[in-house]
């Protein structure tokens, strides 16, 4: 057995993201193999796309989505992860996205 970093492991498997997602309670919808799943407040999407359109090249497999709930400072974003991001990353950085932070007033 190699042992290379994370970084360098290849696209491994979207099961690994998708099932801790749904492990915290967030919904998952499929459409056909194209999988959405989103935090209970809505406010959070996770989208894995296989299935993207052929006529547009060098579209993300992964987007993730973050709107503000109504009242909140924040802004809109947009996070995108190609086909090559190691899905032990995209995992990691999913669980930051539940992860509360203390800001300074």
């Amino acid at each position: 057995m190699t042992t290379v970093p994370t970084c360098a492991s290849g696209a491994g498997e979207p099961g690994m993201v998708l099932d801790l997602l749904a492990g915290d309670g967030w919904s998952c919808d499929a459409y056909g193999s194209n999988v959405t799943i989103q935090s209970a407040d809505h406010r959070l999407k996770v989208q894995f796309r296989p299935e993207r359109a052929p006529t547009v090249p060098r579209q993300p497999l992964w987007l993730v989505d973050y709107w503000p709930a109504d009242g909140d400072s924040g802004h809109f974003w947009r996070a995108t992860f190609t086909d090559d991001t190691p899905a032990e990353l995209i995992a990691a950085f999913c669980v930051l996205l539940g992860d509360d932070v203390e800001l300074a007033d």
